[in-house]
């Protein structure tokens, strides 16, 4: 296999799991836009579900983070590192609630590094990738806003727009027929 074939097989497979991340983030924000608000810090019965999900389409976006990141600069690259090293913790975070049933009293101390990384390191991506015009502006744009979509509008069902955005990203990224300007 020649290195451009290993990197294509990379960048494929990156694409996959940056889709399937996109389709279980869309999965659950349609989930999610579905239900009433819920202030109720217990996970009850499909609560298991969205937050399994959840988690599951945070870590199978690394992929897709490292691979989108190598069409900036180095920025791009440690923003990526920052932003997957935030899902990660998110992930984790995640599935500890989904397995007891709630939240446990470190939750915070897990979460709110994992959100700053998030959105530190989306905002690192966005800049490099812009400058580096190698992806479609909007691509590059939309980064710090999946933050907020993933989180904040979260309830809202605020993921199937990270999710729609991840799955066309998937889809450029497998393809690999992203339009540049010069």
């Amino acid at each position: 296999m020649t290195i451009n074939e290993t990197a294509q097989s990379g960048r494929v497979a990156a694409g996959l799991a940056a889709s399937a991340g996109g389709l279980a983030m869309a999965v659950t924000g349609v989930m999610q836009a579905m239900r009433p608000m819920d202030d109720d810090p217990r996970v009850l019965g499909e609560e298991h579900l969205m937050l399994g999900l959840f988690a599951a389409s945070l870590i199978l976006l690394v992929p897709g983070l490292v691979a989108l990141a190598r069409h900036g600069g180095r920025t791009a690259l440690v923003g990526a590192v920052v932003v997957s090293a935030g899902h990660v913790l998110l992930a984790f975070g995640a599935t500890s609630s989904n397995l007891r049933g709630e939240d446990y009293a470190w939750f915070p101390f897990v979460a709110v590094p994992a959100n700053l990384g998030m959105l530190v390191g989306a905002i690192m991506m966005a800049v490099s990738l812009w400058r580096a015009g190698q992806v479609p502006r909007a691509v590059a744009a939309a980064l710090p806003a999946l933050w907020a979509c993933e989180i904040i509008l979260a309830q809202l069902g605020g993921g199937l727009i990270a999710g729609l955005y991840w799955l066309v990203v998937g889809v450029l990224l497998t393809s690999g027929t992203w339009r540049t300007r010069r």
